[in-house]
């Protein structure tokens, strides 16, 4: 009884909770959780939207809370509290955020090219320096999005500061280095555009590329086919250009402002975007695969707070207390029934010994020993007697008296077998029978309801 009352107590308080919860047009999905994806399906499948930040905020300043976690359209897992509790929210109140949080996709990344002036920079080959023809040169830059850098151009950069230590090719099949303070271990210490002879087949090379005129960081996007990429995938995109992911100090001292609203992946694992060139962070997102439940928003819909909300998980505590309460009883139950290390449900009583004078040893039969400690094997005696084992009970009193006509006198016999011995018999053995025949001598014409007394030697044991 106690247990059918805890599972009544635990079946009421569970379907308490699942009551939903409307305020200000938001509510939250019943007790199933989706992925990201999924949560916009259940919306609709509501006649609702997925709820914003701002909509579920707005809710729970109007005393809107849940104790579970929920999507968000900014692809965030909250949890709307208005009371604090220990066990919905660690007794925090407000929009609570899931960690892990983090970014997991976006439309494009930032690059930071290095050491680029005016378009300009200086690219040399995977398999060490000064080993590329022109034509290698040429497939290089290509590939790096850029085009070889004209004469003119790299003398356009080098007014604008640029050098480097190492020489490159240029459009025009040339070779220069680009110097404008001097050091002894690069262009032997001179400055300016200096070109090295022509009779070199191999160098490096300059590239150029138009977007980084004004800048050293560019926007990058996924490979073809792809709508969005990775950190990682990120992170490989600016390497294949010879570049890194840009920093959000990087991004902020930009020398010109990039386009606003094109959000991207920077080198801090954030995701970011110019607007009106300011440089901001977008909300942290978690990952989309993740379950969760779900936040809805249907302005039609009308509010609706349940009297009897759990704001706790109530009903643990009863499956608890009821799982315990259980235990115990079934150990105390087994206790009751318990006698030493036996069930006293599944102990037999002992079966009483039979009034016999034979025990059974491991399926033989053992003849105790009598008061005249005299013992004869039954197979010596009865069992050699043709007449015995015919059992002839008209015969075998006589043939028993020729073969036991000695020894001391201790069983009662009849016509019919043994009957007795002297100490359950009322007849004692030196006494004669009421048919006034000598002890030890079968009178052949008793009835045979007559009873006689015949010796036996030594045994106390029938058979």
């Amino acid at each position: 009884m106690k247990i059918l009352f805890c599972l009544a107590i635990l079946l009421h308080t569970a379907t308490s909770e699942m009551h939903d919860i409307v305020v200000s047009g938001v509510f939250e999905s019943s007790i199933m959780t989706y992925n990201y994806t999924q949560s916009r399906e259940y919306c609709l499948s509501q006649n609702a939207t997925l709820a914003t930040l701002e909509q579920v905020t707005r809710a729970q300043n109007a005393s809107f809370q849940t104790c579970r976690y929920g999507w968000v359209k900014e692809q965030q897992i909250i949890l709307a509290r208005a009371t604090a509790t220990k066990s919905c929210g660690s007794n925090n109140i407000g929009i609570i955020k899931q960690e892990p949080c983090g970014y997991y996709i976006a439309p494009s990344a930032y690059c930071y090219k290095f050491n680029v002036v005016t378009g300009v920079f200086h690219v040399d080959s995977q398999s060490g320096k000064y080993n590329l023809t022109f034509a290698e040169a040429n497939s290089t830059c290509v590939g790096l999005n850029a085009t070889v850098a004209t004469e003119s151009q790299l003398r356009v950069a080098h007014a604008a500061g640029f050098q480097t230590c190492r020489a490159g090719w240029v459009a025009e099949q040339k070779i220069f280095i680009s110097r404008t303070t001097p050091a002894v271990e690069c262009a032997s210490g001179e400055v300016g555009i200096k070109e090295y002879p022509g009779t070199n087949e191999k160098s490096d090379v300059f590239c150029f590329r138009s977007d980084l005129n004004h800048t050293d960081v560019y926007v990058v996007y996924p490979p073809f086919g792809n709508s969005s990429m990775t950190y990682s995938e990120a992170t490989q995109q600016c390497l294949s250009l010879g570049d890194s992911l840009a920093s959000n100090e990087q991004l902020r001292s930009a020398p010109t402002p990039i386009s606003d609203g094109i959000p991207g992946w920077s080198k801090d694992n954030d995701v970011v975007q110019f607007s009106s060139g300011n440089l901001t962070i977008t909300p942290c997102v978690n990952e989309p695969s993740r379950l969760a439940s779900v936040y809805c928003f249907n302005p039609n819909i009308t509010d609706f707070i349940p009297v009897h909300t759990k704001d706790d998980k109530l009903w643990l505590k009863i499956t608890m207390v009821c799982i315990i309460a259980s235990i115990f009883i079934i150990l105390l139950m087994a206790a009751a029934f318990m006698r030493g290390n036996n069930c006293i449900c599944c102990a037999r009583p002992k079966k009483p010994a039979q009034d016999s004078t034979l025990e059974k040893d491991n399926g033989l039969h053992q003849p105790r020993w009598n008061k005249t400690s005299m013992y004869i094997p039954k197979d010596d005696i009865f069992h050699q007697i043709p007449a015995y084992q015919n059992n002839d009970a008209g015969t075998k009193p006589s043939v028993l008296s020729k073969a036991l006509n000695t020894g001391y006198r201790s069983h009662t016999f009849t016509n019919y077998g043994f009957e007795s011995t002297p100490e359950d018999s009322e007849h004692s053995f030196d006494k004669t029978h009421p048919d006034r025949s000598p002890a030890g001598v079968n009178p052949q014409d008793a009835s045979p309801g007559d009873s006689h007394v015949y010796s036996n030697a030594g045994f106390d044991g029938t058979y």
